[in-house]
């Protein structure tokens, strides 16, 4: 009798596989390309499995980035603030200008710095920009994006906090998950520097 209802119940799970299989055709397929996220699986303190390869379906990535709420990271050095989605995961050892969140191979980094001597915005951008593959301009902050390491790319926003205080919002993400990833994106290109008192 216990045979009989696992049979059933392995036969209806196979079914149910299926259909979904077959419902799925508005979602696009997992992406072809491997990503290493070191995930690793605790139960009771013991590590009972390590996952190296994921395959992130778009869609619901890119829903999450959508859905997400958003917590709020504050420098308050250099009293400004970040919004970062609240789906990803802080770096536990950030320091008190720094900010560094991670999500399924996303990452979102914040980083304050201090130059020896004072720029332009357009000083700093002819400095650094060289290298970006699109760029752009405006009266506080540039744009840069481009390849990053590990076969990624990135897109960046810089501004300059005071005379000779920058700070940048970069976001690194493989190719495959541009679409993905937009929402996020969509933030760094429209923030404007938060100020806090």
């Amino acid at each position: 009798m216990k045979k009989g209802v696992v049979g059933m119940v392995a036969v209806l799970m196979i079914a149910i596989t299926v259909s979904a299989c077959k419902d799925q055709m508005a979602i696009r397929e997992y992406m072809n390309s491997e990503r290493t996220v070191h995930d690793t699986v605790y139960i009771d303190s013991f590590i009972v499995e390590k996952h190296d390869t994921v395959f992130v379906d778009a869609q619901w990535l890119r829903r999450v980035f959508e859905t997400t709420q958003w917590k709020t990271w504050t420098n308050y050095k250099d009293s400004f603030s970040v919004d970062y989605p609240a789906c990803m995961k802080r770096n536990p050892n950030d320091a008190e200008r720094n900010l560094h969140v991670e999500y399924h191979g996303v990452t979102m980094v914040v980083t304050t710095y201090d130059d020896a001597e004072e720029m332009s915005v357009q000083e700093k951008y002819d400095a650094i920009s060289m290298g970006a593959a699109t760029k752009s301009i405006a009266d506080s902050s540039f744009l840069m994006a481009g390849s990053a390491a590990g076969e990624k790319l990135y897109f960046e926003k810089d501004y300059k906090v005071n005379s000779k205080t920058w700070m940048y919002i970069r976001v690194e993400f493989h190719r495959e998950l541009t679409w993905d990833v937009d929402p996020l994106l969509q933030y760094v290109r429209r923030y404007e520097l938060k100020r806090v008192e």
